[in-house]
């Protein structure tokens, strides 16, 4: 009997069957690699034409600001104007005095002005009292007036604010300028506004006699 020895022969079959299963695996990396190299590709292209794209609004929108100038600036001086005229159109409604009173209350009550003073004498009553001084920060636009009525050289206001410590910076003010004596505060009172919220403010009365 012939015996034939096939361990070889399968050891071979098995040596290719291992190889091609290897170059099967790298083929496969290799793809995948590929796959995520264009995936990268196109993210990193799509990402540059969102940022050339952003840089060219951005650029456009300087332009616009340059063209028109700042708009924001011209947008806060136009609602100050407009809030000036309210003021002066609300106390235009009850005056007899001169118009430079009516100007003084409006300086009074505008971002960074304030009331007409004798500086030498205030900076000597601020050493002696450093209370007397005002806030040249204080936001104005926290209180407003209803009312100012003046019958034969005496004023009286009626207004509202946000606090009392607001109510007592319009005051001071007042007691500072050249164009009012003898400033007293007649009431003050908590109210709170009608409404689904209620926002609680403070309204008030003042008397003073003008100087003009």
């Amino acid at each position: 009997m012939i015996r034939i020895n096939l361990l070889p022969v399968k050891k071979a079959r098995k040596r290719e069957a291992g190889q091609r299963q290897l170059l099967y695996m790298a083929g496969g990396v290799v793809a995948v690699g590929i796959a995520i190299f264009f995936v990268h590709m196109t993210a990193t292209n799509e990402l540059e034409q969102i940022q050339r794209d952003n840089r060219s609004l951005q650029a456009d929108i300087e332009r616009l600001k340059a063209e028109l100038g700042d708009y924001d600036k011209i947008k806060a001086q136009r609602e100050e104007l407009l809030r000036q005229r309210k003021t002066i159109q609300s106390l235009q409604a009850g005056r007899t005095g001169p118009v430079y009173l009516m100007r003084e209350v409006s300086e009074i009550l505008t971002p960074n002005k304030g009331p007409t003073f004798d500086r030498v004498t205030y900076e000597e009553r601020l050493r002696r009292d450093p209370n007397i001084g005002f806030n040249s920060s204080w936001d104005t636009r926290r209180v407003w007036l209803d009312s100012f009525e003046e019958t034969a050289q005496r004023v009286k206001i009626r207004g509202a604010a946000k606090s009392n410590e607001d109510v007592a910076e319009f005051l001071k003010r007042l007691q500072l300028s050249v164009f009012f004596n003898e400033v007293v505060p007649e009431a003050t009172n908590q109210v709170a506004a009608a409404g689904p919220i209620a926002v609680k403010h403070v309204s008030f009365s003042l008397s003073a006699t003008v100087a003009y």
